[in-house]
């Protein structure tokens, strides 16, 4: 998979020049994708419910917000995991072949079915913290708190209060019902950062006691080139404590949308990071789920004819 480890390299060169650059790029990238996401709202009017209009819009804002504080913060992240980045790089170009990549979208349809129940509950949570003004504040102080690398008192005050919304608390109790017990609430896209592959950022804790309260980068290289700007809010569910979220994932976007909600889902496993964890996956055809995440934007997602739509693509998540 040649793509994906083109569009890692042209990262870490990219982000080093990014890091030294005056704010105004970033305001323009951010304004440039708010833009797109606002003309590809008025698009749909036809294809999705008033309320995922609204929901976009709302998107809209919290997105063009978190690009323009996400990006030094982030190029700072990535200089300091440069090295570990770059050896699962290695290890993905030289394991990840088209043979594995269907064996890996296979693994994450059949993960999509089994938690469509969870993914439809996780994209109702999300539109109903954006379209409520007192969560959709809790949400933005969260992103950007994420997104200028900062965690303090008031992060694990205001991840308290979301925590009680009956909304989450809902979601939530389901995915732990289904071994998913962190939850996190972020942003993501192609342009989030300013940079082609995907990025996000995010706030995860884990449900319902919140002992852990971590901050979250992540960079994802995709099979295939990345058309346009998209961005997006994205409401996660994981397997592992918020702590034990750093280091490689393999990640398959599914082209689905759920329910009246479009966006995307995404599967996410944990990445084989030595030379006898990608024979085992090759034998045995299995990878550990990491998490799900349900992405919500404005453009439409429809399936596949003959199933759902995906592209596999590596990953890095740095925690702090």
């Amino acid at each position: 998979m040649s793509s994906i480890s083109k569009s890692f390299k042209k990262a870490v060169k990219k982000v080093k020049k990014t890091a030294k650059k005056a704010g105004n790029t970033v305001v323009d990238t951010a304004n440039k994708a708010a833009d797109t996401v606002t003309d590809t709202a008025g698009t749909v009017t036809n294809q999705v419910s008033r309320e995922a209009e609204q929901l976009a819009r709302e998107v809209d804002t919290l997105t063009r917000d978190t690009a323009k504080l996400a990006e030094q913060a982030y190029a700072e992240s990535l200089a300091a995991g440069e090295a570990a980045w770059n050896e699962m790089v290695e290890l993905s170009t030289r394991f990840l072949t088209d043979a594995l990549s269907d064996v890996a979208e296979a693994l994450a349809e059949d993960v999509y079915r089994k938690h469509l129940a969870l993914l439809e509950s996780m994209a109702e949570t999300g539109s109903a913290l954006l379209t409520n003004p007192t969560r959709r504040k809790e949400v933005d102080f969260l992103v950007g708190q994420s997104s200028q690398k900062k965690k303090d008192e008031d992060t694990n005050k205001t991840v308290s209060s979301l925590s009680q919304d009956e909304s989450v608390q809902r979601t939530g109790n389901e995915a732990r019902s289904k071994g998913l017990g962190t939850l996190s609430i972020g942003s993501g896209g192609s342009a989030t950062f300013g940079l082609g592959p995907e990025g996000n950022v995010g706030i995860a804790f884990d449900h319902p006691g919140q002992t852990q309260v971590r901050g979250f980068f992540g960079i994802g290289g995709v099979a295939g080139a990345t058309k346009g700007i998209s961005m997006n809010f994205q409401f996660g569910a994981w397997a592992d404590m918020p702590s034990k979220l750093a280091g490689p994932v393999l990640t398959v976007s599914l082209g689905a949308g759920v329910g009246k909600f479009c966006g995307s889902a995404q599967v996410v496993f944990k990445m084989p990071i030595t030379e006898k964890e990608w024979t085992a996956f090759a034998t045995s055809g299995r990878l550990d789920l990491a998490g799900l995440v349900m992405c919500l934007g404005a453009e439409v997602s429809t399936f596949a004819k003959d199933g759902v739509s995906a592209t596999v693509g590596g990953g890095y998540t740095w925690v702090y």
